[in-house]
């Protein structure tokens, strides 16, 4: 990410959108989320979305279902277990 020319909202979104869009079992995602829910402290709307993306992750690699099968995760649009 460049972050030389974002303002932290930019930021902020960045990363939240790079890290919802990774497997839960990538590190870079909750690393990522958890970097975005820091950097929101002041940003009401983005610590939700950010904790929101924390959540799935969690989701997906402790449900029982969610976590034992390839390709099971939560869709992006959707913070919903349907398992």
């Amino acid at each position: 990410m460049n972050n030389n020319l974002l303002n932290d909202h930019q930021i902020i979104t960045e990363l939240i959108g790079n890290a919802a869009q990774l497997p839960a079992e990538d590190p870079r995602a909750a690393r990522w989320a958890t970097e975005a829910l820091a950097l929101a402290a002041e940003l009401p709307i983005l610590i939700e979305e950010a904790e929101g993306v924390l959540g799935r992750i969690e989701h997906d690699t402790t449900c029982r279902w969610c976590a034992g099968q390839p390709g099971a995760v939560i869709p992006v649009g959707s913070f919903w277990c349907t398992h």
